[in-house]
């Protein structure tokens, strides 16, 4: 392997590099960077003739990288980590004077729990930044965060692809609602009568997100489901307004209760805990901007629920 002279090699070359590595799209890393695609394709010309490697061969409808580009791209990868420690490392972050916009996925469950703590922090201290919200389902979660065109998902579960990295946000164990006063209904919940009721459930293509549906199935036979919606919010109004019943995450429930006049059940057939996740990619890691929003929405599980009104109001949207 010839000898390579550092001096000549432009580190911007390097950013541009990881990035088509990790986007496996020349448009996808000039989006990602705030780049033309003609100055990306220039920078991985330049960077083949000083390595005298393709680097990147065309595959479908972006690239895969050469051995060459698999053998570099750790290293690489350590190296602009290094640096940006090196730089970030004695920078504070001025909130006050920060603007950014974040582009984030987060599921039904956890919107009221982490959101308003962490709107009530951009208000009081950093008036620059927002935070735009996409659609959880209808967002290929692991490619836009590899693009770079998503900052960070809370999933309900970890996706694994090189590059990325996750937290665990919180247990999720599920209870049923029901309406208070529901007639058939005593002051505890059997598995028979679970079963017997009609209830509320999302729709098929995302049930199989959760665990809810083989666990019932093998457990206790195949629920009635009567009405099927496409976001967790519709569950609690058709639930309190009707004698439906529902399975939702506990710490929703506990915050949807009072709001929608719900009464809590446990589960009389058991249902498997799963976890939420906090999901973004490796070059995010050390960004202080990137870090304070992860931190800040940690903290939020720690904290006080949203308030009733906030919480009825964001369901009545």
């Amino acid at each position: 392997m010839a000898t390579i002279n550092l001096r000549n090699v432009d580190l911007n070359l390097l950013i541009v590099f990881d990035a088509v590595y990790s986007t496996g799209n020349i448009s996808h890393a000039a989006r990602q960077l705030a780049l033309s695609q003609p100055a990306v394709s220039n920078a991985l010309t330049r960077l083949r003739e000083h390595f005298d490697d393709p680097l990147f061969v065309r595959a479908g409808r972006g690239v895969k990288p050469t051995l060459r580009s698999q053998q570099m791209i750790e290293p690489v990868r350590e190296a602009l980590r290094l640096i940006r420690q090196q730089f970030d490392g004695d920078r504070s972050l001025d909130l006050a004077s920060y603007k950014r916009t974040f582009r984030i996925v987060i599921v039904d469950p956890l919107e009221p729990i982490l959101m308003p703590p962490l709107l009530r922090e951009i208000t009081a201290h950093a008036p620059q930044v927002t935070i735009e919200s996409r659609p959880p389902w209808n967002t290929n979660v692991t490619d836009d965060i590899i693009a770079g065109t998503l900052d960070l998902a809370c999933y309900t579960f970890p996706v694994s692809a090189p590059g990325l990295m996750f937290e665990t946000i919180c247990p999720c164990d599920n209870v049923v609602v029901a309406r208070r006063g529901h007639p058939r209904i005593g002051a505890t919940l059997d598995a028979a009568t679970f079963m017997a009721l009609n209830q509320v459930a999302l729709i098929n293509e995302l049930r199989g997100h959760i665990n809810i549906d083989r666990d019932i199935t093998t457990r206790g036979g195949n629920r009635r489901i009567a009405y099927m919606v496409n976001k967790v919010w519709s569950m609690p109004a058709a639930v309190g307004s009707s004698d439906l019943v529902a399975v939702l995450p506990r710490r929703f429930a506990e915050l949807m209760a009072p709001v929608f006049g719900l009464q809590i059940h446990e589960s009389p057939v058991p249902i498997s805990e799963q976890h939420f996740h906090m999901i973004w990619h490796e070059r995010n890691t050390d960004d202080p901007g990137h870090k304070w929003l992860r931190d800040t929405m940690l903290k939020a599980m720690q904290g006080d629920a949203a308030p009733a009104g906030l919480v009825a109001a964001v369901a009545a949207c």
